[in-house]
């Protein structure tokens, strides 16, 4: 199956490629190269990938090598990664291999679930189905929530999980990173420009939020 890094190699001008699957955490691969070889390694989440799939990504990834560019996924690629069975099969080993999640959306003080529910009903989220929404077991104050775009995994710390803590707080910020989640690849080269912040103001009572969250990133909650 690593065929397809070892012709698209060749025509970006390396005659010896060597690549092989990794389990990275993330989505990602690294390389090392010298004159005209290759060494790859390969995130394992694409193991299960046809030879097309993988022919695409490897001539992502070497025009990224040559050019110290971002990736341009091509449109098959790009429906392969959101595909519901590239999540189905790639979701639990994802969250296997993740540190510091509770594994469930239901704290000490606040259902996450509920809060997915109150999105929708509000009509600020369109779907969130198939996300895995957990707590983390630390309460990080300075990364109060986290997504992967491509595991639709949505993590919301546990330092807001706390009666002193408005549960409209920990709403906003699962309504940011199911935001990320919506906006799919999209989010990735963007992140947190102009666009994504004017929909991430959609939500009622952003201020009071981000008023709360600066207080919760300050201090120590209880």
């Amino acid at each position: 199956m690593m065929k397809p890094f070892q012709v698209t190699g060749r025509r970006f001008g390396y005659d010896d490629v060597s690549a092989t699957f990794y389990p990275f955490k993330e989505f990602k691969t690294t390389w090392q190269r010298c004159g005209s070889r290759a060494e790859l390694k390969v995130t394992d989440y694409l193991q299960n990938a046809n030879v097309d799939i993988l022919g695409d990504f490897a001539d992502c990834l070497f025009t990224r090598i040559q050019r110290h560019r971002k990736e341009i996924y091509t449109e098959r690629l790009r429906a392969w990664l959101q595909s519901p069975e590239f999540v189905k099969r790639n979701q639990p080993l994802y969250l296997d291999r993740s540190r510091n999640l509770a594994y469930s959306p239901q704290g000490s003080n606040c259902d996450l679930t509920t809060l997915l529910e109150g999105l929708r009903d509000q009509g600020l989220i369109n779907d969130g189905q198939g996300a895995f929404i957990c707590w983390t077991n630390k309460p990080n104050r300075y990364r109060l929530g986290y997504c992967s775009i491509l595991m639709k995994v949505v993590a919301i710390s546990s330092a807001l999980d706390s009666p002193t803590i408005p549960q409209f707080v920990t709403e906003y910020v699962l309504y940011h990173e199911l935001l990320h989640l919506e906006n799919g690849l999209e989010s990735l080269r963007s992140q947190h420009d102009p666009a994504f912040r004017r929909q991430e103001r959609r939500y009622p009572r952003w201020r009071e939020a981000e008023t709360w969250l600066k207080k919760v990133a300050g201090q120590k909650v209880s």
